[in-house]
């Protein structure tokens, strides 16, 4: 019964960045009664799901954690999954989060009781919680989308998304498919290519790929980045600024440096790729930035393996034996792995949330899911998303927008405590994403090429069109007159 059901300050949902930083955070503010309910059955979101052949982060290490609980033993200049995931791990058991972690806590619906003026969750195993607040932590690299392909079902070998990739499976001697070429295949393929027979990577659309320039750090450096004061805070202002100075200017609508990092990036594709037959084919022909921007050591010189191939003639279909191309070639394979990405529109979806009066958020995102900071929404009290529309980034680390958002979130529970309920007013959401939509319209996504980052209707839900620190000044405070907060009437 919902009378039974213990009640919360705040309920976190999801054991990733964004749950971890949630956590840590409420406990400096003094809040205890609070829970962090994820899914899965460890820490990490991201980091604990994709477990992939070469998975590792596209952001340098030292920004790629939280400025409050900095790392000087990172390995590498750019992390692998393994080491993050640890190092969750870690910041969990240091921040004394064990006690407030509920594992295989799978989030399936949402509502608010508005005699109460308290938040429902429902679990998939039937539990119900009652919260004052809710944080949704959950991030969107998590809902694998599979691609739109006749015959998926019909393959007589292994399949498989690379988000799902099977633990301690056995890829020695295996004929194997990479269906993609982002971020996910790119890392997969240099991975493999020395233990699989044979690699055939199938490849839509070519990417823009700069170097990682990846590298180990010596003990020296480690020793410096410990017990030097200043030198990894430095070190790491250094990595953001060179992110929000150089990264961010390539996605507006003119840039200089668009060019420039063009030629590089040709020139290097065309020092590591042997066979000159392949240089068109991995040329991009649209805007850079129009898409992702990827970064690989390595990549490009798998290409030259004598067991890998790519191919770019449209798939077909799939069919017992294989893949079939548009040429009428079958690609017979044991094992097709689909590096497609991920549903992203689909993991803000994934929750069933009703608001006061029967709202529905995902009726209400019918059209588009909009947010006000990529947090609230109007008609929701007292909800807060951590990486909600519109905070994805290409140019910086998606961690400290993880952390100026958590920073926004505890501004709007320390103001709303247990008596009032506090709304953004649809007139503040829809100035705010009207300016944010004009000024999309004026960055390299909307130049015209096809990409997860742009809907049919032109307009993009999940990129942040500023930089960095104009997030943060953005999220610096709480300008309360675009809340409505409402005092709670006593039982």
């Amino acid at each position: 019964m919902a009378g039974a059901a213990p009640i919360l300050d705040v309920l976190v949902v999801g054991a990733g960045f964004a749950g971890i930083c949630a956590g840590k955070k409420l406990l400096d503010a003094g809040i205890e009664e609070f829970l962090i309910v994820e899914k899965s059955a460890g820490i990490g979101g991201t980091w604990w799901e994709n477990t992939y052949p070469g998975a590792a982060c596209d952001v340098a290490s030292h920004l790629y954690c939280f400025s409050f609980a900095p790392n000087p033993d990172w390995s590498r200049k750019f992390s692998p999954r393994q080491e993050i995931q640890a190092y969750l791990e870690r910041c969990a058991d240091n921040f004394g989060l064990r006690r407030h972690l509920r594992h295989r806590r799978e989030l399936r619906r949402l509502e608010f009781l508005e005699d109460r003026s308290l938040w429902r969750a429902h679990f998939s195993d039937g539990e119900e919680l009652l919260a004052r607040h809710v944080i949704l932590g959950n991030g969107g690299l998590h809902v694998p989308k599979l691609p739109e392909v006749d015959g998926i079902q019909s393959f007589g070998g292994r399949w498989m998304h690379s988000a799902l990739w099977q633990k301690g499976f056995n890829l020695n001697g295996l004929r194997m498919a990479i269906v993609g070429s982002a971020a996910s295949a790119i890392q997969i393929l240099p991975a493999v290519a020395p233990r699989v027979a044979s690699a055939t990577l199938f490849q839509r659309t070519p990417n823009y790929i700069l170097p990682r320039e990846d590298r180990e750090y010596s003990q020296r450096q480690k020793w410096v980045f410990r017990y030097v004061p200043g030198a990894l805070r430095l070190y790491r202002l250094g990595i953001f600024l060179r992110m929000d100075m150089l990264l961010y200017p390539i996605t507006r609508e003119k840039s200089g440096l668009r060019d420039r990092a063009r030629r590089m990036m040709l020139s290097f594709m065309r020092r590591q790729v042997k066979d000159r037959s392949l240089h068109p084919k991995l040329t991009p022909h649209y805007e850079m930035g129009c898409k992702r921007i990827l970064i690989s050591d390595d990549f490009f010189a798998s290409l030259n393996c004598p067991n890998v191939e790519l191919v770019t003639d449209r798939i077909s279909h799939v069919e017992e034996r294989g893949i079939r191309t548009s040429d009428g070639r079958l690609h017979e394979v044991d094992l097709i792995v689909y590096a497609t990405g991920f549903d992203l529109e689909g993991h803000m979806r994934g929750v069933e949330i009703t608001g006061p009066g029967g709202r529905s958020l995902s009726e209400q995102w019918a059209d588009l899911p909009t947010a006000y900071n990529g947090c609230c929404v109007p008609g929701m009290p007292n909800l807060y998303m951590v990486t909600g529309p519109n905070t994805g980034v290409g140019t910086t680390s998606i961690v400290f927008m993880i952390e100026q958002e958590v920073r926004f979130i505890l501004r709007c529970i320390r103001f709303a405590g247990r008596r009032k309920l506090l709304t953004v007013t649809d007139e503040a959401c829809n100035r705010y994403n009207e300016r944010l939509q004009s000024a999309l319209q004026h960055t390299v996504w909307s130049s015209g090429c096809q990409s997860w980052y742009r809907r049919e209707d032109g307009k993009i839900s999940t990129l942040y069109p500023w930089s960095a620190m104009h997030f943060w000044r953005q999220l610096r405070f709480l300008r309360r007159s675009d809340f409505k907060a409402t005092i709670i009437k006593p039982l």
